[in-house]
C-alpha cells in the first residue's frame, strides 16, 4: 500500500503551487485536481496583476503553465474530487470516489464557491440564464439585455466583459456605491450601454424556463419595480470551500480554515491549509500561490521532523481509531 509524503488537494494557485514546492523538494506528491482544474482562475479573463507574466496571459493559460510546471517537477496529478477525508496523526486518507490514497501530510486548497443571492428563482434558474461567469457563458446572450448583481472587482469585471457583447448591461448593487478603484469605476461609468444601480438589491428572478428579468427595489425609497433582462450574472463574492472539513480541522464563523499563528499549520496535525481557504481579505491569485508555497515548506518541516517510515498497518490502525 502506498503511502505518499504530501497529498494536495485542490488546483488553483494554491494548489499547484504546493504541488510544485513539494516536489522540487523531492516528496512524493499527489494532486486531487478536482473535476475543473484550475480552480477560479479557469474563468478569469487577462490576468495584468501576476509578476513575470508578459505579455499578459487569460486565466486558463496561467493554470496551464502552474499545472506543466507540477508535473514536469514529478508531482503525480489525479482529476478525480475529493468527498472524504481520514485524518490520523501520522496517515492521512483522500477518499476519491471507490478510491483511497494515503498520505503523511495533507495540504487542503480547495478554494471556495461562488455566493448566490437566495432569492425567489435563482436556483430553478442556474444555468438558464442565472449564471456565476459571464466569460464562460456572456457569448449566449450577445446582443441582449443582461444583470450583473455585485459591487466589487468581479462585478465591475464582468460588467466590462459584457459591455462588449450584449446590447445593454445593468449593474446592481445593494450598497451606496461600489467597492472597486476608481479608474476600473470610470471605465465602467464611461460605457455607453451600460447603467448602475447602487442601493438596489434584488428581490427575484423571473422566468419560466428562462430568465425573463428581475425583481429589484430602491432601498432609499423603498420602491419596487422590475427590469426585462435575458440573463442574471451573479456576482457577490464567495464563501470558502470547507463544508467537508466540519469537525475535522477548527473553522471560524465564516467558514474558514484556522491555522496556527503565522504558519498555515491547522488544528489537525499535518495538516495544512492555503489559498482561499484561510485567506479572509487579499483573495488574489499571487497571494493564493504565496500561501502554497508556504504550505508545501510546512509541510516540509512537518515531515522532516515526524517519525520514520510508515506501512500499512499503521494506517488500518489509525483509520480503526477514527
Amino acid at each position: 500500500m502506498r503511502i505518499r509524503d504530501v497529498i494536495v488537494v485542490g488546483s488553483g494557485p494554491a494548489g499547484y503551487t504546493a504541488a510544485i514546492f513539494a516536489a522540487r523538494a523531492g516528496l512524493d506528491t499527489l494532486v486531487i485536481e478536482g473535476h475543473e482544474p484550475g480552480g477560479a482562475l479557469l474563468v478569469a479573463g487577462q490576468v495584468d496583476n501576476y509578476p513575470g507574466v508578459v505579455p499578459f496571459v487569460t486565466g486558463p493559460v496561467l493554470v496551464d503553465q502552474m499545472r506543466w510546471q507540477a508535473d514536469y517537477f514529478g508531482a503525480e496529478l489525479h482529476s478525480g474530487h475529493a468527498d472524504g477525508f481520514v485524518l490520523g496523526p501520522q496517515v492521512k486518507t483522500v477518499n476519491v470516489g471507490a478510491n483511497q490514497h494515503h498520505g503523511r501530510a495533507l495540504i487542503l486548497a480547495m478554494g471556495s464557491v461562488n455566493r448566490t443571492l437566495n432569492v425567489e428563482g435563482e436556483s430553478k434558474l442556474t444555468g438558464h440564464g442565472v449564471s456565476t461567469s459571464a466569460k464562460r457563458d456572456g457569448a449566449r446572450f450577445a446582443g441582449c439585455d443582461v444583470a450583473v448583481i455585485g459591487g466589487g472587482e468581479a462585478a465591475v469585471e464582468e460588467a466590462l466583459y459584457l459591455a462588449g457583447i450584449a446590447r445593454h448591461v445593468t449593474l446592481i448593487h445593494y450598497r451606496p456605491r461600489l467597492r472597486p478603484s476608481t479608474i476600473a469605476v470610470t471605465r465602467l461609468c464611461g460605457q455607453p450601454n451600460v447603467t448602475v444601480l447602487t442601493s438596489t438589491e434584488v428581490l427575484a428572478v423571473h422566468g419560466d424556463r428562462y430568465v425573463t428579468g428581475l425583481r429589484i427595489r430602491d432601498t432609499r425609497r423603498g420602491v419596487d419595480s422590475t427590469i426585462a433582462v435575458a440573463a442574471a450574472f451573479v456576482a457577490i463574492g464567495q464563501a470558502p470551500r470547507s463544508d467537508p472539513l466540519i469537525g475535522l480541522v477548527d473553522l471560524d464563523a465564516s467558514g474558514h480554515v484556522v491555522t496556527a499563528g503565522t504558519t498555515t499549520q491547522t488544528s489537525a496535525e499535518g495538516v495544512f491549509a492555503a489559498g482561499d481557504l484561510i485567506d479572509r481579505r487579499y483573495r488574489q491569485a499571487v497571494t493564493a500561490a504565496a500561501s502554497g508555497c508556504a504550505a508545501a515548506r510546512d509541510a516540509e518541516r512537518w515531515l522532516n521532523q515526524s517519525a520514520g517510515p510508515l506501512t500499512a498497518s499503521t494506517i488500518q490502525k489509525e483509520r480503526s481509531a477514527s
